[in-house]
Parts: structure tokens; sequence; C-alpha cells
């Protein structure tokens, strides 16, 4: 859940942010990410509220399904996987989840 309310807080992608990215984020991805932060922060989605079911973790990758929810009532939900790496929380958002939420927020 750190590693969820890390990505949806406040700051760039290129910056601190990518630390919660397995391998970080292209220049290209970052500015991808941030526009799509700036857009969604800007229609009132956040801060988000996570819900997290099905964990399933083997040895140092996990997957969950995620549902987040905004203050304004939009929910989206799916499947993503985190890999134990070298981020504040020891999680990271494996690059193909996150490439998958940068896809649909962008």
């Amino acid at each position: 859940m750190s590693t969820l309310s890390a990505l949806a807080g406040p700051g760039s992608f290129s910056g601190a942010k990518s630390s919660y990215v397995q391998g970080g984020l292209g220049r290209i991805e970052a500015r991808v990410a941030d526009s799509g932060y700036s857009n969604a922060a800007a229609k009132g989605y956040f801060p988000l509220t996570f819900t997290i079911a099905d964990i399933d973790q083997n040895g140092p990758v996990a997957t969950a399904f995620v549902t987040a929810a905004s203050p304004a009532g939009q929910v989206a939900s799916q499947p993503l996987t985190f890999i134990a790496g070298p981020s504040p929380t020891g999680w990271q958002l494996s690059k193909s989840s996150a490439m998958a939420l940068i896809s649909a927020v962008g």
C-alpha cells in the first residue's frame, strides 16, 4: 500500500517517484506519467484510496488485485505486480504494471 500511496502522492515521476518503478522510467515515460498525474489532479481524482485483494507473494514477486477510488467517486481496478527492490518501501511496481497504469491515465 505504501508503494501505491507514494506513486499517487505529490512529486515527479522523473524524480523520487521513479524509485517506486522497477528499472525506473525513461524521460518520455516520466513526462507522460507526470502529464497524466497533473490532468487527474486537476479533475480532483486525488487523494486516492486503495483496496488490495488476492495478494499472492512468491519470493520477491507479489501480485494483487488493486482497486483505487477517488474522492469524486471514480473507481478503477486491475491486477498489479510488485517486485522487491530498491525503493523506500522495499517494493517496486513492475515495469509492465506501471506502463499499464500510465496508459490508462495518459
